[in-house]
C-alpha cells in the first residue's frame, strides 16, 4: 500500500516499523479533532440560541429597578452640585 507524506509517495513496507501504526494514530487523531470542533461549534449554537430565547422570555422588569435606577441620578445631580459649589 503507497502512503503519501509531505507530498511523497512511500511504500508501507519500506516503512520502519511502527510507523504504519503512527500514520493510523495521526489519521484517528485529526479525525477526533475534526468531529470535536464540528460538536463544539454545534454547542455554541445551541447555548446562543438558549441564551436568546432566555431573553426575549423573562418576565417585565418590576418597578423597583427603575427607583433605583432614578435614585442612581439623583446621586449624579448631587454630586455634579457639589462640585459647582467648590
Amino acid at each position: 500500500m503507497a502512503v503519501t507524506i509531505n507530498g511523497i509517495d512511500y511504500e508501507e513496507a519500506d516503512l520502519a516499523p511502527g510507523v504504519a501504526n503512527s500514520i493510523a494514530q495521526v489519521q484517528n487523531a485529526n479525525a477526533m479533532i475534526a468531529r470535536i470542533q464540528a460538536d463544539l461549534l454545534n454547542q455554541q449554537i445551541i447555548a446562543q440560541h438558549h441564551s436568546k430565547f432566555i431573553s426575549d422570555n423573562l418576565p417585565a422588569q418590576v418597578e423597583d429597578s427603575e427607583e433605583a435606577t432614578d435614585s442612581d441620578e439623583d446621586t449624579t445631580e448631587e454630586v455634579e452640585a457639589s462640585a459647582e459649589d467648590e
